[in-house]
């Protein structure tokens, strides 16, 4: 967690989404199935690498991370340098060792480009201004997929704590950044469709009733009964004979067909950001709150900002009131990040609050 964020919530952004109507009904919207699951077989491969970001103005790894010096060795060495004899004068702190990694579409063939994510796994305070030196990215079966080479986008937040010494960089550490199309495809990952007699719709989230309600959605869009849901997160697809030569076209048209789903209210909270997004009408029912020194008191539908007295160990909350209201009082006492988080999680695992908790960053 980033504990830059320990000085309060002051940042925090209260996004509320108007998934409820001004009758205070929760509203269904439809939404293409293609938003809510994808046909199996259509999944991004995971893939990782190492390799080394050179030309940094002095903020690259220091002689504690000796494999940075051993890895520029064997790169120089590759290049016809012989430079085995002269490894333990290289002391520059312009070359940095990172981790690569990626996700390669399924449908990216060979000579099609992408991004990389690098980080750093030395001690590094910051990549910006460098260059990643051609590197190759494998999938977990060890086999090599792609190349990557290129300037080292760190503009984007990858800091990862506050300036400690002189020679750290001013904003903070940037120990991660992108290359933006510099991953090269050397190996595709061929997906047949056509000729298929049967696929299977994969849910995003699992969910029995959106489930069957797709089946359904299907089965009255295409005639007859080629859709089934066999369980909460899968529905399997039957291509009719004459369709089987030309299975894309017969699969965009389904994921094309408007379902509505059945969505449960949701918290997403970007604990890097501080960013809370609260659906509209998300309640906290009755409770007590308790969490270090902090007490909310609840009086009806009104909230009263918490005040901080360690001689209240605990704090009923007799009433309903909408999370919205209860997040803005505490963010109003700059509450921390991972405070936020502990008090909200604590809430549902007591069944006080009936929402799905995402926390992402």
């Amino acid at each position: 967690m980033n504990r830059g964020l320990k000085g309060g919530m002051g940042q925090v952004l209260l996004l509320v989404l108007a998934m409820m109507g001004a009758t205070g009904i929760q509203e269904a919207f439809a939404e293409r199935i293609g938003d809510l699951a994808r046909v199996q077989g259509m999944t991004d491969n995971p893939l990782v690498g190492y390799g080394l970001v050179v030309g940094l103005p002095g903020t690259g790894d220091t002689s504690g991370s000796p494999f940075t010096r051993q890895s520029l060795v064997s790169a120089l060495a590759r290049l016809g340098v012989n430079a085995r004899d002269l490894a333990s004068a290289i002391k520059g702190r312009n070359v940095a060792a990172v981790m690569l990694t990626a996700r390669l579409s399924p449908f990216l063939r060979k000579g099609a480009r992408f991004s990389v994510r690098v980080a750093s796994v030395g001690d590094a305070t910051s990549l910006e201004g460098g260059t990643l030196l051609m590197s190759t990215l494998k999938a977990p079966n060890g086999q090599i997929y792609a190349t990557a080479q290129g300037p080292v986008n760190a503009d984007t937040p990858g800091r990862i704590g506050e300036r400690v010494r002189k020679a750290d960089p001013p904003e903070g550490k940037r120990t991660s950044g992108m290359v933006l199309q510099g991953g090269l495809v050397v190996r595709g990952v061929p997906v047949p469709f056509n000729g298929r007699h049967h696929l299977w719709i994969s849910l995003d989230k699992e969910n029995f009733t959106t489930a069957a309600r797709i089946a359904r959605a299907i089965n009255a869009a295409m005639g007859g009964r080629p859709a089934v849901a066999q369980d909460g997160r899968s529905v399997q697809v039957t291509i009719p004979e004459e369709s089987r030569g030309e299975v894309v076209g017969y699969m965009a048209r389904i994921l094309n067909l408007p379902v509505t789903p059945d969505q449960a209210p949701l918290v997403v909270i970007n604990q890097q950001s501080g960013t809370i997004v609260i659906g509209r009408g998300v309640e906290v029912s009755e409770c007590a709150v308790s969490h270090r020194d902090l007490s909310v008191v609840v009086t009806g539908k009104r909230v009263v900002a918490p005040k901080k007295d360690r001689s209240i160990p605990l704090t009923y909350v007799p009433g309903t009131v909408t999370l919205r209201s209860l997040v803005a009082a505490l963010s109003s006492l700059g509450t921390r990040t991972e405070d936020m988080i502990a008090i909200l999680e604590a809430l549902k695992a007591s069944g006080a609050l009936e929402a799905e908790i995402r926390i992402v960053g």
